[in-house]
């Protein structure tokens, strides 16, 4: 069954409107008819079955025709704090990591930034990324979407941790190498990677004085968007989820 994202199927009413993309991808991309049947997610584990009761060229009307299913939240979560790197790759990022099941994104402003981000409005890029995870949440049947926080550097990154979980930073001159021994068996995770010129000093003293282990991958160097994507299965895995 065809899954869109709308806030409003959670709500007392049980008719309500789609807002104008979702309604978009309803009539043109997936040529849905009035009465057909779609499941309805809100971002925060809840869903329902919906019946299509008007469409036009921009507008597309619901009705709940199932009780809500509410999902339960994971007891461990998996949270990344990314920089922003070349757009393209950035957004390959964002979409590989929510389809492994990354809870949530802390994206910050590298210190070592590409030259090609300078000058772009980076609150445009996190917008895109928004749209990233609710279509992988479409695809992928999570009716969780992920929390998106974007911050100025690597500082105010930081500063949104929860002390309470298991957190790591990867730099290739580190010393000691990532393993399974080192995830708990009940602990939420964190996992911290650098850009493409890697971490500035500045942004490792900060991780060295918050605590955070840092650890490498092995030899093969990674690629910016690469790295949170390998740790992030490897971590998913250890959760039981892959």
């Amino acid at each position: 069954m065809h899954r869109v994202y709308c806030k409003s199927v959670s709500k007392t009413e049980n008719q309500f409107s789609l807002d104008s993309k979702q309604s978009h991808h309803l009539i043109k991309a997936l040529r849905l008819k009035q009465k057909s049947s779609i499941e309805v997610f809100d971002g925060d584990g809840y869903s329902a079955i919906c019946e299509i009761t008007f469409l036009n060229n921009k507008k597309c009307d619901l009705k709940r025709i199932s009780k809500i299913k509410k999902d339960k939240k994971p007891e461990r979560t998996l949270s990344v704090v990314v920089p922003f790197i070349k757009v393209n790759n950035f957004n390959y990022m964002i979409q590989k990591l929510s389809e492994i099941g990354v809870n949530k994104f802390i994206i910050y402003k590298p210190d070592l930034c590409d030259q090609s981000l300078l000058k772009k409005d980076l609150s445009k890029i996190v917008k895109k990324s928004t749209e990233i995870v609710i279509s992988v949440c479409k695809q992928c049947g999570n009716n969780f979407l992920p929390l998106i926080f974007q911050t100025k550097n690597m500082k105010n990154a930081l500063s949104l941790l929860n002390d309470d979980e298991e957190q790591f930073a990867f730099d290739t001159d580190a010393e000691k190498y990532f393993g399974y021994d080192e995830l708990d068996n009940k602990s939420s995770t964190t996992i911290i990677t650098g850009p493409e010129s890697g971490f500035s000093d500045e942004e490792l003293k900060l991780i060295n004085n918050n605590k955070i282990k840092i650890r490498y991958l092995g030899q093969n160097i990674l690629r910016a968007e690469t790295a949170p994507i390998f740790v992030s299965s490897i971590i998913r895995n250890q959760f039981g989820r892959i």
